[in-house]
């Protein structure tokens, strides 16, 4: 898969500079949206690392944009749905998580298939299972700065747990199905789980990233 250009600390300070200079924004965070788009858009299309030049193809967009574009946003939401899946199936090939996908499997098993718990005992440990993961999901999407909580990227890692989330909440109605049939509640955990790991691992990475890219606005 072909590796997408990150813009560099120089090339965000001189883009900061540049919007700053060549026009004026009544509300700060209408600048850190802007900044936002053009970074998502000059790292998507650009095949040469040029910024200068991208900044005087759309020189037309920057001097119109007038708030937060709701296609960028849709944008975000469906890639990080889509890294969301591209995480969960790694974990069956990828060598650094198979054994830890192995061993998942296993205690898994031993829970739901092997040890004959009553159950109510499988009902609660489904649920502490995935509750632990989701509360550390939620955390993850949180920041003290306001300033980073308005970022459109990070806003939007919320988004991230609601797909693993719905196995919580189809739980309920359905439990009672997945109890007499241990092999699909086996298999109902198991993806379960793992989307919540790997909506963590995505959210804990996307968070990194996006902390490290806006650093220097935060100052």
């Amino acid at each position: 898969m072909e590796k997408r250009y990150e813009i560099t600390q120089k090339q965000l300070n001189f883009l900061n500079d540049f919007l700053k200079r060549k026009k004026r924004f009544s509300d700060p965070e209408d600048l850190y949206e802007l900044m936002d788009h053009v970074i998502l858009d000059f790292e998507a299309t650009t095949r040469n690392g040029n910024l200068s030049q991208y900044l005087g193809e759309h020189s037309s967009f920057i001097y119109n944009y007038k708030g937060s574009c709701k296609s960028k946003e849709s944008t975000i939401h469906w890639r990080y749905q889509k890294e969301l899946w591209q995480i969960f199936f790694s974990f069956f090939y990828r060598l650094k998580y198979l054994p830890i996908t192995i061993l998942t499997i296993l205690v898994f098993y031993f829970l739901f298939l092997k040890i004959n718990l009553s159950t109510k005992t499988l009902g609660v440990t489904f649920i502490l299972v995935i509750t632990v993961p989701a509360i550390f999901g939620i955390i993850l999407t949180y920041h003290k700065n306001k300033t980073v909580r308005k970022l459109v990227p990070f806003k939007y890692l919320a988004n991230v747990m609601s797909l693993p989330s719905m196995f919580l909440y189809l739980f309920s109605p359905i439990s009672d199905f997945l109890k007499e049939n241990r092999i699909l509640f086996f298999l109902y955990v198991l993806i379960a789980f793992g989307l919540h790991i790997s909506g963590v691992l995505l959210i804990s990475e996307k968070r990194k990233n996006i902390l490290e890219k806006y650093k220097h606005l935060l100052n």
